[in-house]
C-alpha cells in the first residue's frame, strides 16, 4: 500500500513539473510577434520586457506544441472580426475580407496596449486604402453607365409612334377635362370661400363707419367763425354819421374780450358775438347746455348769452360806459329756436333792425369818440377779474 502511495506521488510531482504546452498556432502567433518585435530598430522598455516574455513562452511552451486540427465555434465567436461595424453592406463586407490582411501584430489572446494600438492603426490604413479604392471603383461604375445612356441609340416604341399619329384636335375632344358641378370643393376651397366673405363684410362694414362719421362731421365741422356778414348787414342799413361799426380785427380789446363787433351810436352800445351752428336749436334760457340737431346729426354747446352779458358787461367796465350796453348774439340765417327765440338773439339780417329799434339818446357824440379811442387802444391789461368768459 506504501508502495502505491509512493508512486502516485512520483507521477504527481512529474506531471506537475512538466509545463503545459501549447497548440500549434498559438505557437506560430508567438513566434510571428518576436520576429515583427525583433525587426523593429526603435523599441521602447515595454516592448524589450514583451520581447522576453515572448522568449520564455516559446522556450517553455512550446517545445512540442500539439496539434489542433480545427477549432470549435465558441473560440470562433471569441476571435474578433474586422470591419464589420464599418460595412453594412454584405456585398461590400465580402470585398472588405477579401481586401483585408490580418497584421503579424494583431494576435489573439493577451495583448498589451502598445501592441492594441499599433494593431488598430494598422488596421485603420487598410480600411482608409479599401474605401479609396470602393469610392474609385463607384465613380468609375458611374462614368461608364453616363457613357452608355448618352451613347445609347433612342427607340421609340410602338405606343409612342401611336401618339405622334393622333390629330390634336380629336385629343382635347376626348381626353378634355369634364367639370362636376356637384363636385365637393376641397376644404381649403370652402375656408377660403368663407374667409373671403368675411373680409368682404368687414371691408362694408368699415366703408359704412367712415361714410358716417365724414357726414356726422361734415355737419359738426365747426365753421370759421368772423363778423363779415353781420357786418355788411350793419353797414348797408345803418347810417354811417350816427353807427359807428368796430369789428374785432381793428380792436385790440375785442380781441382780448373775445367780441366780434361792436356798434357805436349815440342811442347805446351794441356788441356782437357771432354763433356760427345751424339747424333747430333747443334754447333753455336757464340752462348751460344748447342743443343743435340739423340732418339727423345733433350736437350740445354752451349758452351763448350767458358768455356775450359776461363779456359786453367786461367792456363797459373797459371804455368807462356806465349804462346802455347791449349785448347781441347773432346766429346765421335759417336758424330755427324751439319752442321760441330768446332775447337778444337774432340772424344776420334782423341784426340791423334790432340796432335801428333804440332811438332814444344817451351819449353825445364826444362820447362816442372817447369810447372808440378806448376800443382802439392797444392793450388795456385786463386784470384777473376781467379775463373773457367763455
Amino acid at each position: 500500500m506504501n508502495r502505491w502511495i509512493l508512486f502516485l506521488l512520483i507521477y504527481a510531482g512529474c506531471v506537475a513539473s512538466m509545463p503545459t504546452q501549447l497548440d500549434v498556432n498559438q505557437c506560430d502567433r508567438y513566434a510571428s510577434e518576436l520576429v515583427f518585435l525583433q525587426n523593429n530598430s526603435n523599441l521602447t522598455g515595454s516592448e524589450q520586457a514583451r520581447i522576453t516574455r515572448l522568449l520564455e513562452r516559446v522556450a517553455h511552451y512550446c517545445q512540442s506544441p500539439s496539434d489542433i486540427g480545427h477549432i470549435s465555434a465558441k473560440t470562433h465567436a471569441r476571435q474578433p472580426v474586422y470591419g464589420i461595424g464599418q460595412f453594412k453592406d454584405p456585398t461590400v463586407y465580402q470585398q472588405w475580407q477579401a481586401f483585408f490582411q490580418k497584421p503579424i501584430i494583431c494576435h489573439h489572446g493577451e495583448q498589451n496596449f502598445q501592441s492594441a494600438v499599433k494593431c488598430a492603426e494598422q488596421v485603420a490604413v487598410q480600411r482608409q486604402a479599401f474605401e479609396a479604392q470602393l469610392a474609385k471603383k463607384s465613380r468609375q461604375n458611374e462614368h461608364n453607365r453616363r457613357t452608355q445612356i448618352i451613347a445609347a441609340t433612342p427607340i421609340i416604341s410602338e405606343s409612342v409612334a401611336s401618339v405622334n399619329t393622333i390629330d390634336p384636335a380629336e385629343y382635347k375632344t376626348h381626353h378634355s377635362p369634364t367639370l362636376d358641378i356637384n363636385q365637393e370643393p376641397e376644404h381649403f376651397a370652402r375656408f377660403g370661400f368663407w374667409l373671403s366673405i368675411v373680409l368682404c363684410g368687414y371691408v362694408l362694414i368699415e366703408l359704412g363707419k367712415r361714410a358716417f362719421n365724414h357726414t356726422s362731421s361734415a355737419s359738426y365741422k365747426t365753421k370759421k367763425r368772423g363778423f363779415r356778414r353781420t357786418y355788411d348787414a350793419l353797414s348797408s342799413k345803418l347810417d354811417k354819421k350816427k353807427y359807428i361799426i368796430v369789428p374785432r380785427s381793428m380792436s385790440p380789446l375785442l380781441q382780448e374780450l373775445d367780441i366780434d363787433g361792436v356798434v357805436l351810436s349815440p342811442f347805446g352800445i351794441f356788441t356782437c358775438v357771432c354763433i356760427h351752428h345751424e339747424g333747430d336749436i333747443e334754447a333753455n334760457i336757464s340752462g348751460e347746455m344748447w342743443h343743435v340737431s340739423k340732418e339727423g346729426s345733433s350736437q350740445f354747446f354752451l349758452n351763448p348769452l350767458n358768455a356775450s352779458k359776461i363779456r359786453a358787461s367786461k367792456l363797459a367796465d373797459c371804455i368807462g360806459a356806465s349804462c346802455g350796453v347791449r349785448h347781441i348774439v347773432v346766429f346765421n340765417n335759417g336758424v330755427r329756436f324751439y319752442p321760441g327765440r330768446p332775447a337778444n338773439c337774432f340772424d344776420n339780417s334782423q341784426v340791423a333792425i334790432e340796432v335801428m329799434r333804440y332811438t332814444q339818446c344817451i351819449f353825445s357824440y364826444e362820447q362816442l369818440r372817447y369810447f372808440e379811442q378806448g376800443l382802439y387802444a392797444a392793450s388795456h391789461g385786463l386784470s384777473q377779474s376781467r379775463q373773457t368768459a367763455s
